[in-house]
This record gives C-alpha cells, structure tokens and sequence, in this order.
C-alpha cells in the first residue's frame, strides 16, 4: 500500500518534532515536509506533493485562514487537516467553509490525528467529537462577522483578545498602518463604533472562549 505523505505546519518546532514522532511510527504514513509559516507551506507545495497536510490556525505571517484559503485556490484537491486550540463552532464552520477536510482541536488525544490522516486521505470530513457536538447544537447564522474575509476574521479576534495595533502588527509581519485599515474596514463590517464595542460583540458570539495566540 501506498505511504500517506504529510506535511506538518505550525509555527512552533517542538509542537511539530512531537507529531512527527507520532505519525512516523506508523508503517503507512510519513513526514515529508514541515513548515514554520502559511508562506513555508505554500511554496513547498508547489515543489512536492503531499497527500495530506496538517495546518495550525494561530500563526505569524499570513495566518492560518488565509493560508487554507490560498493553498485551496491553487491546489483544490488537496486535503487539509485544521489541528488547533480554537474549540469554537463558529471557527470551525469558517474552516470547513474554506475547503478543510477535518477540524482537530488540540485537546484531544493525540492519536486521534493519527486516525483523521488515514480517513481524511480516503476522502472523509473529518471533526473530532467535541467539534461535531458544537456544530450540530450551534446553528449557523448569516451574523456580520461571517463577511470577514480570512485575514479580517484573524485581525478581529486578535482585537477583540485585546491586542494592540502595534502587537497585530508584529506578530502577523504587517505595517501598522495596514493593521489600522483592517481595524477601520472590520468595524465597518460589524457595525460597530469603538474597541469596546468589538469586545462585546466578539463576546455576544462567543468568540472569546478559546482564542489566543501565545506568543
């Protein structure tokens, strides 16, 4: 049988040497490629092929929605596993929206991603129990913060966690000037006039619970 081929992204190493322990002990499946960055992960894409990756929401850079959003555009038929700490239904429906083929949140036992590679592989959406609960009992709305695109989406919940334009702007490798125009552009979207107002909106739709990016 075929080896499945995997490519890890997260932009901590020693999240990254932990997995890959744990799938390569598996006879049929392999690490091929890793990736610090949504951008690391897109061009090593276009120089190899890999059955299924493993993307992480909470990165610098382009972040994860936009990179599951950009590999999706070049690369349709490829499988991605979104494996992150977000336990939040409104997240998760944004990512299988994008065109992920399974939401894992970290919290579960590890081998559960094991189990979703060779399933995700054989052409299954995959959610972990947790994650399907929270879809089935939450019901999907037409609420303003579904307009965001994928980097809006990113900027507002950093916002709403509190963090600073400045804070934004280092972290994802941006201008704080861009930052302020997503700031200016986001509060168009939601309708709402100040910081605080984005606060209480974010907590209105339970969106605060499980988001933050340690740093």
């Amino acid at each position: 049988m075929s080896v499945i081929r995997v490519m890890l992204v997260d932009d901590h190493a020693v999240v990254r040497a932990g997995f890959k322990r744990l799938i390569e002990i598996e006879w049929d499946m392999m690490v091929v490629e890793e990736a610090a960055s949504g951008e690391e992960a897109y061009e090593k894409l276009i120089r190899r092929d890999v059955d299924v990756l493993i993307l992480d929401l909470s990165m610098p850079g382009q972040g994860g929605f936009e990179t599951l959003k950009r590999i999706k555009n070049r690369f349709p038929k490829q499988r991605i596993i979104i494996f992150t700490m977000h336990e939040n239904a409104s997240i998760a429906r944004r990512a299988l929206s994008f065109g992920a083929a399974g939401y894992l949140t970290k919290s579960n036992d590890p081998n559960i991603l094991v189990k979703a590679i060779r399933e995700v592989w054989q052409g299954q959406i995959v959610v972990d129990n947790n994650m399907e609960y929270l879809l089935r009992t939450s019901e999907s709305s037409d609420a303003p913060h579904d307009s965001l695109l994928p980097r809006e989406f990113q900027i507002f919940l950093m916002l709403a966690e509190g963090e600073s334009v400045d804070s934004i702007a280092a972290k994802l490798s941006m201008s704080e000037k861009s930052v302020a125009n997503y700031q200016s552009v986001i509060r168009k979207k939601l309708n709402v006039d100040n910081h605080l107002a984005l606060i209480k909106y974010a907590e209105s739709h339970d969106l605060l619970r499980s988001f933050h990016i340690p740093r």
